[in-house]
């Protein structure tokens, strides 16, 4: 990441558990409907799951972050919340119809939601104020290009090996991601000691 030659460490390090998880994320998205199809499923069932999903972690959201408020235990829900999350993608390799795949999204929504919010405000914590836009931008811009690419090698993977090796990539990436969180959250608290 040399073009954030600049920025500070643990502002990279969040980024790159971001962008890892954007790309778990993303390998599956542009193909969802044919990965649901086969599973039993049809087009109406894809948009169900993707509305499970979104609605459940907009409500998980709200209440989570309104019940619980703790500075102190902040990092620790991140973490639980990103470990959630890769349970919700690992999930997949087991889904063999959509109520199965409904409840994985729920699963899923669970941990974006108890770690998306934490994580933004962690992200934000480490942008250097000098850089602030550049950094944004590159948050942002990041986001685009990977999903762009996870759409692109998505498709190519299932057309030669098939969703199941796809869905270990998800799960290879998700957990790199995670040990990325729980580096980050171990860095954190080294400082406090400090």
């Amino acid at each position: 990441m040399k073009i954030l030659s600049n920025t500070n460490f643990l502002f990279k390090v969040l980024m790159s558990a971001f962008v890892l998880s954007i790309f778990s994320e993303g390998i599956i998205l542009p193909i969802y409907a044919i990965f649901v199809q086969k599973i039993g499923g049809d087009v109406l069932d894809a948009g169900l799951a993707m509305g499970i999903f979104l609605i459940s972690q907009g409500v998980f959201s709200i209440l989570f972050h309104k019940i619980i408020r703790s500075d102190k235990k902040r990092i620790l829900f991140m973490s639980i919340g990103w470990f959630i999350w890769v349970l919700g993608i690992a999930s997949y390799l087991i889904i063999s119809n959509v109520w199965m795949l409904f409840l994985t999204q729920i699963l899923t929504s669970l941990g974006n939601a108890i770690a998306d919010p934490i994580f933004d405000q962690e992200l934000a914590h480490h942008t250097d104020k000098k850089n602030e836009e550049f950094e944004w931008g590159f948050f942002e811009g990041s986001a685009n290009l990977v999903s762009g690419v996870a759409a692109i090698l998505g498709g190519l993977v299932v057309s030669a090996w098939g969703f199941n090796i796809l869905i270990f990539g998800m799960v290879g990436t998700a957990t790199l991601s995670l040990l990325l969180i729980i580096f980050y959250s171990r860095l954190i608290q080294k400082i406090k000691i400090l």
